[in-house]
């Protein structure tokens, strides 16, 4: 509720049923998140521990943020605990990652059915695209008069 009451205060989209967003919006909160992986990495090679919390509760900030935007707000706890079952039924081995201390899918593992609580809150599939209009780009005034050109 923090994170919807940062959006709203914003102007931010708040959406009450999981939905898509545009591909454009999905890209902006993925070099967001990575931003702040970035800062997470740089506090830990200079050994800062408070930049390395601060990092990460942003990382969550932002990823919960994006889940407002999607609608997955309401549904986070039953998201997050049919995530918790999946990983909870893990067994401690070593993956292709090659990290000694790692968790492996065993035998008659099941993943998380995130699918059908989406469908529960609403989710029928992909629909239109939809963003918040005031943070539309505007070809004219973003990229000239010659339209959508990379910059």
């Amino acid at each position: 509720e923090d994170v919807a009451e940062f959006n709203r205060k914003f102007g931010f989209l708040v959406s009450d049923r999981p939905q898509h967003l545009t591909l454009r919006k999905l890209t902006e909160r993925h070099n967001f998140i990575q931003e702040e992986l970035d800062e997470f990495y740089d506090a830990m090679h200079e050994q800062d521990l408070a930049g390395m919390a601060d990092a990460l509760v942003d990382i969550v900030y932002v990823v919960k943020g994006t889940a407002v935007m999607m609608g997955l707000g309401r549904v986070w706890p039953e998201l997050w605990a049919e995530v918790q079952r999946a990983n909870m039924a893990k067994e401690r081995g070593v993956t292709k990652r090659g990290n000694l201390a790692d968790c492996i899918k065993p035998p008659g593992w099941v993943g998380p059915n995130l699918d059908a609580i989406l469908k529960r809150a609403g989710y029928d599939g992909p629909t239109l695209e939809i963003d918040d209009p005031e943070h539309m780009v505007d070809p004219v005034t973003e990229y000239g008069t010659g339209g959508a050109q990379s910059k």
